[in-house]
């Protein structure tokens, strides 16, 4: 076809874009000498690549004269699927490296004996397997195919078949069917009901401890091992019947199994239909059980039972050392050994989780409760901590008879013979960690009383005769009172305080729950680290500024002395704002308003370590005026280290909310900061009141009258309140646009990130 005639062909097919006529010339030369049926086959593949990339478009034609060596036709357009998948998935350059990759490499991947890699599938595998289990499960590269629980590790690469679709297919199943033995609870923590292997105490996993109790355990395994996967087999037609339809049209057909020992009957129904499963199942295992297993009415304790009934129908040989099975592909591999590692991590940081709620509540508790439970010959004693014989925790055995009612059990729950009230949020995560581990979390209620203990000593301590007069190391702030329209002169005494460090698990599970929230923050606050801006008429710059040179011009014209003022420059403003954020420790922030107030911290401290922002972090409560209460847990200068988050971790509810004092506060201390935007954010769930008659319109008063002190003094107050009777009295306060109301506790520490964005941009 001669090059005229291609090239007017092009246009046609690119219409209404004209792109420039050399481009079109130098890609569509080679092809002249190509027939026209050949030339008709390729321009008939521009209307689909041109309108997603006409760099793509491009780059396809002056490839294809080396590409059609190596390809027919025919192959053409499942390449340039292939090609757009890339751009689609990765952009432009992942799809012109992919266009420009040798091409034999192409040709084995294309017939599949290259394999499909997990890189290439993995960003669909992962948010499919994480969606159906509800959980941050992790996928891994491994040369064998396994679950700890906590990740699932696959293949590198699966070349078991010809089609890409069905290695990803098999890759599906594979990374489910692992899935479903976590579902399925196939890995047993605790022993069935008068079970003779009753195993080794000191093992988490309990089911590691039976299988190598047998005299050949890699037998007992394989025999769990498959009653296991017949078990979630059938779980996973209940649960996805089109999955396991494809697999029984495309993967099970081709699968074959190791018949060299009697086991592989079994093992050979996993890939059978239901109606050779139903028919032979029963023969090999018992009418009864094969029903509770073909019904899904079968649990592990029942595999568990069946492995010591049938060990010595297939322990046969004596002689010769037994032979593990060849499992299949999705089957993968027992390795309780990285399962119960992964158990025992997990049974440690929701221990950790626990003892962090457990002392949390506690702490919420009034102080005539407190001194109920924390016997006060103890606390005088300077004892920091409580042994756990001082401590019990049990279901009530009136309703713990029997395993299915014990998920209705009230717990009991005693501290030094005193019985402790469990809220329902603690009670239920209580019983989850018992559904998890067989066994309730006593040994972490040891150490969530010692935390409170301790922090009820040191208040304790620090209270004791306390007088309404000031101490001698208190600074004193005065109070508006606006009944006489005046201060009342040093009427106010504020104690600083170090806030204890606790070591918990608080702020590792925070960025792990905001994981991706937390990267993204990261990113953006990045972005906002300097500002850039043009400034005009500058004697020297990186451009011309045409408005101040026609002015230029015109001036000359005039006879006026013309200014050198021409250019542009490009200015970056560095940031320069320092803030301080108060936290409301009062009674009122128990429970998921603590919660949600530390969680939103964590995630502005780790998002202000990349923006460079000065900031500090202090709490407030106290009760009365002569002790108003600041906790230290970070200082303006201060690095937001492991001490930093340890003392965020420890924040808890105290007592009342006198705002004046930590505000007036705040103020002083930005007062010697230079900085050319300075903050003060308060975090709060209510109005400010305390026990005396600092409450109503006094407290607001003197709030207000705290905040225009900050404001005459070029400081910015701004409140995020979560309120829901904010609106009758924080306008009067902060005035208009000075604050937030968010409605819903748990979006907080969503919202608290892009309102400072708002507020220093």
């Amino acid at each position: 076809m001669k090059l005229a005639l291609l090239t007017e062909r092009f246009y046609d097919l690119v219409a209404p874009d004209i792109p420039n006529e050399w481009d079109v010339e130098e890609v569509l030369d080679p092809l002249v000498d190509e027939t026209d049926s050949v030339c008709e086959a390729i321009l008939g593949h521009i209307p689909i690549i041109w309108p997603v990339s006409h760099s793509l478009c491009f780059d396809f034609l002056r490839l294809l004269p080396d590409t059609l060596k190596h390809l027919d036709l025919e192959q053409i357009p499942r390449w340039i699927g292939i090609t757009l998948d890339h751009y689609e998935t990765d952009g432009l350059r992942a799809a012109q490296r992919f266009m420009q990759d040798d091409i034999e490499t192409y040709l084995s991947k294309l017939s599949g004996t290259g394999g499909l890699s997990l890189v290439s599938v993995e960003k669909k595998l992962l948010p499919y397997i994480r969606g159906i289990a509800r959980d941050e499960l992790n996928i891994c590269g491994c040369r064998q195919i396994y679950t700890d629980t906590a990740s699932i590790f696959i293949p590198d690469e699966l070349n078991v078949f010809s089609e890409h679709t069905d290695n990803f297919l098999l890759y599906k199943l594979i990374v489910t069917f692992q899935w479903g033995f976590i579902a399925c609870r196939s890995f047993v923590n605790c022993p069935p009901p008068n079970h003779v292997h009753q195993g080794n105490e000191e093992d988490t996993l309990w089911l590691r401890s039976f299988i190598e109790s047998f005299k050949e355990p890699l037998l007992a395994r394989d025999i769990y091992h498959t009653l296991e996967s017949i078990r979630v087999r059938v779980f996973l037609e209940q649960e996805f019947p089109g999955l396991v339809r494809a697999a029984g049209k495309h993967i099970f057909p081709h699968l074959q199994a190791d018949s060299t020992h009697s086991l592989s009957d079994l093992q050979r129904l996993l890939i059978a239909n239901k109606g050779q499963l139903d028919k032979h199942l029963g023969i090999i295992i018992g009418e009864p059980e094969a029903n509770n297993y073909i019904h899904g009415h079968a649990s592990a304790c029942d595999s568990v039972q069946l492995t010591t009934k049938l060990y010595p129908l297939f322990n046969t040989n004596s002689v010769e050392e037994y032979t593990p099975i060849l499992a299949f592909p999705f089957q993968g591999v027992l390795r309780l050994r990285a399962v119960d590692s992964a158990c025992r991590v997990r049974e440690h940081k929701m221990g950790e989780q626990f003892a962090d709620m457990m002392a949390a509540h506690l702490l919420s508790l009034s102080k005539k409760e407190l001194n109920r439970i924390f016997k006060e010959d103890k606390l005088d004693s300077g004892e920091k901590g409580l042994a756990e014989s001082d401590i019990s925790m049990i279901m009530d055995s009136e309703f713990a008879q029997t395993v299915d009612r014990e998920k209705e059990a009230p717990l009991l729950v005693t501290i030094n013979n005193e019985e402790v009230q469990m809220p329902e949020e603690l009670e239920s995560f209580s019983k989850s960690f018992f559904d998890e581990f067989g066994h309730l979390p006593v040994q972490f209620l040891s150490a969530a009383a010692g935390k409170a203990g301790q922090e009820m000593l040191e208040h304790s301590v620090t209270g004791q005769n306390e007088a309404m007069s000031p101490s001698a190391d208190a600074l004193l702030y005065d109070e508006w009172d606006y009944r006489r329209q005046g201060y009342r002169k040093n009427w106010c005494s504020l104690h600083l305080k170090n806030l204890k460090p606790i070591h918990s698990s608080f702020i590792q599970n925070t960025l792990n729950t905001y994981h991706g929230l937390t990267i993204r923050l990261r990113h953006q606050f990045e972005m906002m680290r300097s500002q850039e801006r043009f400034v005009k008429r500058q004697r020297e710059g990186d451009d011309i500024d045409f408005d101040a040179l026609v002015e230029s011009i015109s001036d000359s014209s005039a006879g006026i002395s013309s200014s050198d003022r021409l250019f542009i420059r490009l200015k970056r403003d560095e940031r320069d704002i320092a803030v301080l954020f108060l936290v409301d420790m009062s009674n009122s922030t128990a429970g998921w308003v603590n919660n949600a107030l530390k969680e939103s911290l964590v995630l502005m401290a780790e998002a202000m370590e990349v923006l460079g922002d000065r900031y500090g972090i202090y709490g407030f409560s106290g009760m009365r005026r002569s002790r108003c209460e600041l906790y230290h847990v970070k200082h303006l200068t201060e690095p937001y280290g492991d001490a930093v988050k340890e003392r965020i971790g420890s924040i808890a509810p105290s007592e009342y909310t006198r705002m004046g004092p930590p505000i007036r506060h705040a103020t002083s201390l930005l007062k010697e900061i230079d900085a050319k935007v300075r903050l003060i954010i308060t975090l709060t769930d209510g109005k400010p009141e305390d026990y005396d008659d600092y409450k109503g319109e006094y407290a607001i008063e003197d709030t207000r009258h705290a905040l225009l002190e900050a404001k005459a003094a070029d400081i910015h107050p701004f409140c995020i309140t979560i309120d829901h009777h904010a609106r009758d009295y924080m306008q009067h306060m902060y005035g208009p646009a000075n604050y937030i109301f968010i409605d819903n506790v748990r979006k907080l520490p969503l919202r608290m990130p892009e309102i400072y964005r708002v507020l220093t941009s």
